[in-house]
């Protein structure tokens, strides 16, 4: 049974949850955008539990609301991507980020994820492809060049979630794991610094999801919309389903 994929709509910032076959859910990212629900009232409407927490990388945009949504789901587990980055000003979410990261809250064990690692969850075999070992120094932004990248194998459907991957980490990604992609969310929010020609022949979504509020002037749906049909959540949350085909892709079925 394929996972349901929720993007939730909140602005220049990521949040997706993943609802696995076996009652796993997985957060990956969140943000407290002004005039939406709050992370914790997104997931109210959603799940009951919470098993894992996912931060690609600690920027305030993929952070915000953390605390509440750990306060009150109690997640046990945590991946990371292993840096540490303090930003200017702290704020509280970044600083429970940072307890919950050193295993200081005794509810969540924290693991430090990086290319090579993998999981199995109900029905779905999830990939670790980013960040690259060794880890990338002296970037365009070393955090989104050293975020995680998710691909979730289901049967022959995948699902990519790419944080704010910009181009240096594409170019040393591998890119077998995210082959013939049945759905792929647009790096950093869908701006031309995320955007990779090269990585996009091999990933051939069928599918392209980008989470971003007003499009900034460097925004690359246009582009994109020449590669795949493209769903952003400036109109709203995104619910889509992969369903198994007899191709190397697969069907989608989804809704707002």
């Amino acid at each position: 049974m394929m996972p349901v994929y929720t993007f939730f709509a909140v602005d220049k910032g990521n949040m997706t949850l993943v609802q696995f076959s076996n009652g796993i859910n997985m957060l990956v990212d969140c943000h407290c955008s002004s005039g939406r629900p709050t992370p914790a009232e997104y997931l109210e409407s959603k799940i009951q539990k919470l098993d894992f927490a996912v931060v690609t990388h600690p920027h305030q945009d993929h952070l915000t609301g953390l605390k509440d949504v750990c306060e009150k789901f109690r997640p046990p587990y945590l991946w990371h991507n292993g840096r540490y980055f303090k930003p200017d000003p702290v704020y509280d979410d970044w600083s429970y980020y940072e307890q919950l990261r050193a295993g200081k809250l005794s509810y969540c064990t924290p693991t430090a994820v990086r290319n090579g690692h993998f999981a199995t969850i109900g029905d779905s075999r999830v990939y670790v492809v980013g960040p690259p070992v060794p880890y990338l120094q002296d970037t365009s932004d070393d955090e989104n060049n050293n975020g995680i990248l998710l691909s979730i194998a289901t049967g022959n459907a995948k699902v990519v979630l790419t944080g704010d991957t910009e181009k240096h980490q594409w170019e040393v990604t591998g890119l077998s794991r995210l082959a013939n992609a049945s759905i792929f969310l647009a790096s950093h929010h869908g701006r031309e610094d995320g955007f990779s020609s090269v990585a996009l022949r091999v990933i051939e979504p069928q599918h392209i999801v980008i989470s971003d509020g007003e499009p900034a002037e460097t925004d690359a749906t246009d582009k994109y919309r020449k590669i795949a049909p493209v769903s952003t959540t400036r109109e709203g949350s995104i619910v889509l389903r992969p369903r198994q085909s007899t191709t190397a892709g697969a069907a989608l079925t989804g809704g707002q």
